[in-house]
């Protein structure tokens, strides 16, 4: 008599356990029902949904992409560079994000426009300039990004170039003609010298 009313319990409990779900500090919980998004979502913390339902959690902090990258300048040099972007999803939009890119906006979205648009800017500038003008390089990219991400409900926080690399012939290039400069304004430095001397003796 008393295997069918623990039973009950049982089943009870385990309904009620499986009903219970925590979405982390910093998530939102998208709710799906075998397989389709539901219309609501759920902010951080403890909650209590139908057995049946499914909530994924998607990450509303700031996340970081950093990548390598080979991209051209306007004078066709080869350029290595190391790109970093602080950005974070749309906590409002994230049911929206899930939806129509999934999980893996990272890979879908972020690395492909990073790409774009790195070398969308870059391939403006000489070889040369990108090292003289790498603040505005940068910033050019960042503004480029941010036009390119916003559809997709994404936000660029903060965005740096950590590195810029050309191949060892260019540098070597680069290399020996500061030393000519400098070899040439040192001999116009003699010349001159050498001149005013030659005056104040015929005087």
């Amino acid at each position: 008599g008393a295997i069918i009313p623990t039973a009950i319990i049982v089943i009870i409990v385990g309904i009620f356990v499986s009903s219970a779900t925590l979405v982390p500090t910093g998530h939102t919980g998208i709710i799906t029902v075998f397989g389709k998004v539901e219309n609501e979502t759920l902010d951080s913390g403890l909650h209590f949904v139908g057995f049946w339902k499914n909530v994924v959690d998607m990450d509303n902090r700031t996340q970081i992409a950093t990548l390598e990258l080979s991209c051209f300048s306007s004078d066709i040099q080869e350029v290595n560079m190391t790109y970093s972007v602080n950005y974070q999803i749309s906590k409002d939009n994230a049911q929206d994000i899930y939806k129509t890119i999934g999980m893996d906006y990272l890979h879908t979205v972020m690395e492909p426009k990073i790409q774009e648009c790195v070398k969308s800017i870059a391939a403006k500038y000489t070889a040369e300039t990108l090292i003289s003008m790498r603040n505005e390089l940068s910033s050019q990219i960042e503004v480029l990004l941010r036009d390119a991400v916003a559809p997709y409900h994404i936000e660029i926080i903060a965005t740096s170039i950590a590195n810029i690399d050309f191949t060892d012939a260019f540098t070597n290039a680069v290399e020996a003609k500061q030393v000519a400069e400098q070899n040439k304004l040192k001999a116009q430095t003699e010349q001159a010298q050498k001149t005013i001397e030659q005056q104040a003796e015929a005087e």
